[in-house]
């Protein structure tokens, strides 16, 4: 679900960029161009987390068992969408201070693995 709820957000995020660049042109572009801004903006809170973005963070940092899962997946899928960077910092950090059961545990020392391996090859390039 992750996966294709960030395809989808690239996908509105995309045809906002693309309203964009003729939002100037018309009226009528500029109609396209809000119509997209706004259909990104309503999908995200709803596509960029599951159970919603909204109080995602707040949900992790409580221990809430279906929100630490979903943190814990999106932090090993990694998904790549409109804000997902911050957000995957953000949720990694506030995991590092929630309550994980010992196989969510163990599922985090991976990803942290992954991640200093990440930063040491992109000091190195």
């Amino acid at each position: 679900m992750i996966r294709e709820n960030a395809a989808e957000i690239v996908r509105l995020n995309d045809r906002r960029k693309k309203a964009l660049l003729s939002r100037d042109l018309s009226p009528e572009k500029w109609c396209e161009w809000y119509q997209a801004s706004e259909a990104l903006s309503a999908g995200f809170h709803a596509l960029a987390f599951p159970g919603g973005f909204v109080g995602a963070y707040d949900r992790i940092s409580s221990g809430a068992p279906l929100a630490m899962e979903a943190a814990i997946c999106f932090l090993e899928i990694r998904p790549f969408f409109y804000r997902s960077g911050y957000m995957y910092r953000d949720i990694f950090r506030r995991c590092k201070h929630a309550p994980l059961s010992p196989e969510q545990a163990a599922r985090f020392e991976l990803v942290k693995e992954r991640l200093a391996e990440w930063k040491r090859r992109k000091r190195s390039q």
